[in-house]
């Protein structure tokens, strides 16, 4: 009888421990749950170049799916609903996801009713295009001044299917940072939220942000969530960090350990800060258009810049290492749990060959 308790004692700890593990997993990763509310894990952090998976990144995420020079979606993210801007009476080019279309006309129709009429520049972009995009500022700035104005590939708002560069129509200074100067900028400062848009990178915001101040650049989030985060007065990048990224990120960059006898490259430090001022004039859209996807129709038409130099490759981090960032703490406890499941079973098997007792 001494024996049976201890195993039913051993068992209700082995089962406690589980629980306790269950519970951390939860804590750590409230879309396993199915709660709402806040869900930022630990504070915004700052401005550096990394390559972490963001999460969520599913197509249906849309709305929610926070990409920066931290975090990324992978090369394979590519919405399949996309449409011709033009095929919506919209002055411009390129394509974007249906799911913004209807207020995306209604907001050309607006502003064109204002007298204040707008176009796309650019819209859609693959993880491809934005290698060329990326690569051409580099080409016409410098890899450090080209990371303040354009994103690496995987990084970029673009590659979501709901971002828009606006310009004027006819265009008008639609290269420069003064573009938000014009009547067609301060519209569209004013009244995008409207329809369901927000700034991503508002002036004065750089280092929240971590790029330079662009007022053509627009996410669509709906009209909903869009009121709501104009109503916070945060950035995007805080608001989606604070209430929707489960993405645990590391304090700083981890740094390659070199094994023995195996000689390593040298490559531009990914923890490097971000640097908040823009240099003058900067070009709202990339110098030229990156290639042509396949897709119902191009995007960008223009022949793409030749890369002038290698690009350091991203740290790839894949899908299987996604339990690992979410969850630290779930997985420690689950390692808790376990170790005292093991440790259990080890005093069971000892006490049963003691006591002749089996099961």
């Amino acid at each position: 009888m001494q024996a049976l308790a201890h195993v039913v004692t051993l068992a209700r700890l082995a089962a406690l421990a589980a629980a306790l593990a269950v519970l951390a997993l939860l804590s750590a990763h409230p879309f396993l749950g199915g709660g709402g509310g806040a869900r930022a894990m630990g504070p915004l952090p700052a401005c550096r170049y990394d390559d972490i998976l963001t999460s969520p990144r599913g197509l249906g995420d849309w709305k929610i799916t926070l990409v920066d020079t931290i975090l990324r979606v992978p090369r394979s993210y590519a919405p399949r609903d996309l449409v011709r801007v033009a095929d919506l009476g919209v002055p411009g080019r390129g394509l974007v996801r249906s799911v913004m279309a209807d207020d995306l006309k209604a907001m050309s129709e607006a502003a064109a009713a204002a007298g204040n009429a707008i176009g796309i520049q650019s819209a859609y972009r693959s993880y491809a295009d934005q290698e060329a995009v990326f690569a051409g500022w580099v080409a016409r700035l410098g890899r450090t001044e080209a990371l303040k104005v354009s994103a690496r590939p995987g990084h970029s708002e673009h590659q979501l299917g709901v971002t828009v560069d606006v310009r004027s129509d006819p265009p008008a200074a639609t290269l420069l940072n003064s573009w938000g100067t014009t009547p067609a900028g301060k519209w569209m400062r004013n009244h995008a939220w409207e329809y369901g848009f927000v700034m991503s990178y508002p002036k004065g915001k750089s280092g929240i942000t971590c790029y330079s101040y662009e007022p053509w650049h627009f996410r669509y989030l709906g009209r909903e969530l869009a009121a709501t985060v104009h109503a916070s007065g945060l950035t995007l990048r805080q608001y989606l960090w604070a209430n929707f990224t489960t993405t645990v990120v590391p304090a700083v960059t981890p740094k390659p350990t070199a094994k023995p006898g195996v000689v390593t490259t040298p490559r531009p430090s990914a923890s490097q800060p971000v640097a908040t001022a823009a240099p003058s004039g900067t070009p709202a859209v990339p110098p030229t258009a990156p290639p042509a996807t396949a897709t119902p129709a191009p995007a960008h038409s223009d022949t793409p810049p030749t890369p002038p130099a290698t690009i350091p490759p991203p740290r790839e981090i894949d899908d299987s290492d996604t339990l690992a960032q979410v969850a630290p703490v779930g997985a420690a406890a689950a390692a808790v749990a376990f170790g005292t499941i093991v440790m259990g079973g080890m005093l069971l098997a000892r006490r049963r060959g003691r006591s002749g007792v089996g099961l």
